[in-house]
């Protein structure tokens, strides 16, 4: 109501001045214009009064150019014809022939004649008044004389100024006056539109104040008594909300509430976070501008349609690869008014399983080999090479090594299963790395000698300990160093060093072997996972000797990573807590 009286008295009282300004600048203009055709008039007649007493001797254009600085106007004097016989701003022979100028036409009819348009000669806008003579002087059958109009347009700009300023400050007082009337009218509505602005903005329980006896008074009173019910009601239910918001969002599924036509209710942040949608701006939006999988859009009709709940996996391909279980319901009602969907992330579970499986397939691989080969010895000495004293003995033999790589096998599983279950219990404390070290490469030096490789310590200048188990450093380095010595060729050498890395021991164990290639190098640490599967298990290999170091290297909350190029060889470090006395 303010804009439109506000707007209404505005209009009115612009539209009445600017009327009125055109109308004054209008008359002005016109009553100027009028000035300087009365003014041309009365030289034209002085001009030709003027040429009635012409000199003997002096010729017409002369004359014309001894009147033009005391008339200050352009003079045109011209024949019958329409020949220019003078003219004050330019030659006569120059000039074509005026008969057919609107003035000097308009002039045959009555004495004068008057136009105003742009002169080509002299290159601006001219008043022309042309003055009938009919030969009397010198020939002279036509005066005219002309005036520039720029002359007035300053006059006419000063007075455009005057009016339409006194109708500017006249309009900016009627709008001052026009909007305190408004305002004066129309502030008690306006209160009462801003209170219920507030209320609906979620400011329950505020009030206004009018300060009339009048109908809007009493209703500003019924508007303060609806509010306070308003804010009595919002509370209880916003306390609702919050505690079904902290049950749902300390959820660990994801929760998305729909209406039939798709459109968000509620979602929880576990739901954004598994379904990769931003929260805030999610909410109010259909389902399919948000989420854009087509099975999870039919997940979605199905759920809104069908009115049983269901269940059903999807393989989430968005930012991060996930598997996902949907649990969808339609609300009570028919037509279902909406679905609630509820989202489990089961990607732990389907990679657990994958693992079992490819635990299980990798085990009964590796006991498969060697329980062959003692079932087909065993069939052969049954056979008969038993009671064969020269051929026996190689089968015998293949037994127990067999055996014994079984048993090795079974070893390093109740180990890795030990330590994965976070049964075995390990004891912490200093122990001195030289020691180790030296203690491990005389275990081994025996077997390097053998394939004609070096065994070397790099120690560094000064002594070093770390806080580990004595127990688990010795397996680690065991199976680093054994696999050191399995994958290097004769001549060629083992090399362990170790030195302080900031509040950490870095122990190395490098090789001159055959190296591992890159592909490889993120899988090594795998159980049961081979570079070369022929060549481990020629070897004598579980497959389980990194796996076991890794395990125990993070159970002493240090970390392994291997480094290597193919041919040059391989060196595996191991980042271990520095002894600090504690």
């Amino acid at each position: 109501m303010f804009w439109r009286l506000f707007g209404a008295l505005a209009v009115l009282s612009l539209a009445s001045i600017a009327f009125l300004g055109i109308v004054i600048v209008n008359q002005a203009e016109e009553y100027f214009l009028q000035q300087i055709e009365d003014s041309l008039r009365i030289k034209a007649v002085l001009v030709r009064e003027a040429l009635a007493a012409l000199p003997s001797g002096q010729t017409l254009q002369d004359r014309v150019l001894a009147m033009r600085p005391k008339v200050a106007m352009r003079i045109t004097l011209i024949a019958a014809n329409g020949d220019v016989l003078a003219d004050s701003e330019e030659a006569p022979q120059q000039m074509e022939k005026h008969d057919t100028r609107p003035e000097v036409i308009a002039s045959r009819e009555a004495d004068f004649g008057t136009a105003t348009r742009y002169s080509t000669t002299v290159h601006q806008s001219m008043m022309y008044v042309a003055l009938r003579t009919d030969g009397e002087s010198q020939g002279v059958a036509y005066v005219r004389v002309a005036l520039p109009l720029s002359r007035i347009e300053g006059q006419l700009r000063r007075l455009r100024q005057l009016v339409w300023t006194a109708a500017g400050v006249t309009a900016l007082a009627a709008m001052i006056l026009a909007f305190w009337l408004a305002r004066r009218m129309t502030r008690p509505l306006q209160e009462l539109t801003q209170g219920a602005q507030r209320i609906a903005a979620g400011d329950y329980g505020h009030k206004v104040y009018t300060g009339t006896p009048d109908e809007i008074g009493v209703l500003a009173q019924s508007f303060n008594q609806m509010s306070d019910r308003l804010a009595a009601q919002f509370a209880q239910v916003e306390e609702d909300r919050r505690q079904l918001r902290a049950i749902l969002s300390g959820m660990i599924e994801g929760v998305v509430a729909l209406d039939a036509d798709q459109r968000i209710l509620f979602a929880n942040d576990r739901a954004a976070q598994l379904l990769e949608f931003q929260f805030q701006p999610a909410i109010g939006r259909r389902f399919y501008e948000v989420v854009r999988l087509r099975a999870l859009h039919d997940i979605v009709r199905r759920a809104l349609t069908e009115p049983e709940a269901f269940r059903e996996e999807l393989s989430w391909n968005g930012r991060s690869a996930k598997n996902l279980m949907l649990h969808g319901t339609g609300l009570a009602g028919s037509p279902t008014p909406g679905a609630v969907l509820v989202v489990h992330d089961i990607s732990d579970l389907r990679r657990l399983e994958g693992l079992r499986q490819e635990f299980v397939a990798n085990v009964s691989h590796e006991l498969k080999t060697p329980l062959s080969v003692i079932k087909a010895c065993v069939e052969t000495l049954l056979a008969g090479a038993v009671d064969d004293p020269a051929h026996r003995r190689p089968f015998l033999d293949q037994i127990g090594n067999q055996a014994e790589r079984l048993h090795a096998l079974i070893l390093d599983l109740l180990s890795l299963a030990r330590i994965e279950g976070e049964t075995e219990i390990f004891s912490f404390e200093e122990v001195m790395l030289d020691e180790a070290v030296e203690a491990c490469l005389a275990r081994y030096r025996a077997l390097a000698e053998g394939k004609h490789q070096r065994l070397e310590s790099n120690p560094p200048a000064e002594k070093t300990s770390a806080r580990v188990d004595e127990e688990a450093l010795g397996q680690i380095l065991d199976n680093l160093v054994d696999n050191a010595i399995k994958y290097t060729p004769s001549g060629g050498c083992v090399r362990v060093s170790w030195h302080t890395d900031n509040d950490r021991i870095c122990l190395q164990v490098r090789d001159t072997g055959i190296g591992i290639p890159e592909p490889d190098l993120q899988r090594i640490f795998e159980r049961f996972y081979r570079v070369d599967k022929a060549r481990s298990r020629e070897l004598g290999g579980t497959g389980l000797g990194l796996a076991i170091v890794k395990h125990l290297t993070q159970a002493m909350k240090g970390s392994v990573r291997a480094d290597s190029q193919v041919g040059q060889g391989t060196t595996f470090s191991l980042y271990l807590p520095q002894w600090s006395g504690n």
